[in-house]
């Protein structure tokens, strides 16, 4: 009998630990879809709050709030320096919303480019933490 109380307290630590980023609300940071129309590259995500990513075009659970992406995106018409290759982007991230980013040319010719943020509802999260 006295192994009961610590049983239930491994059990519930490992509940604890067991839990994974889906089971509160979540946030989305991946890279934009190639737009001729818009003008709009997709970009590489390098680091999410000073940490690289597994997959630079994103996809991995953030939890909602602050944060900040590094987003790189190379054009291979001319030589760009390193400032002109990286930005890095402050997101207030909100939950259950998905962000895709895209580098937007400034100028038809050059290396000039802006980052575009789009946002758009994750509906399964959605629906489960409503």
């Amino acid at each position: 009998m006295w192994r009961s109380p610590w049983f239930i307290g491994f059990t519930l630590a490992c509940g604890t630990a067991l839990a994974g980023p889906y089971d509160q609300a979540w946030s989305i940071v991946e890279s934009g879809d190639r737009s001729d129309t818009r003008q709009e590259f997709p970009v590489a995500i390098t680091q999410v709050d000073g940490q690289s990513t597994r997959n630079p075009r994103g996809g991995d659970a953030l939890a909602p709030g602050k944060h900040t992406v590094r987003v790189r995106f190379e054009t291979a018409r001319v030589q760009q320096s390193e400032d002109e290759k990286s930005r890095e982007l402050d997101l207030t991230l909100a939950p259950c919303t998905r962000y895709r980013i895209a580098a937007r040319r400034t100028k038809p010719t050059g290396t000039e480019w802006e980052p575009k943020v789009y946002e758009e509802k994750i509906g399964e999260c959605a629906r489960k933490f409503k």
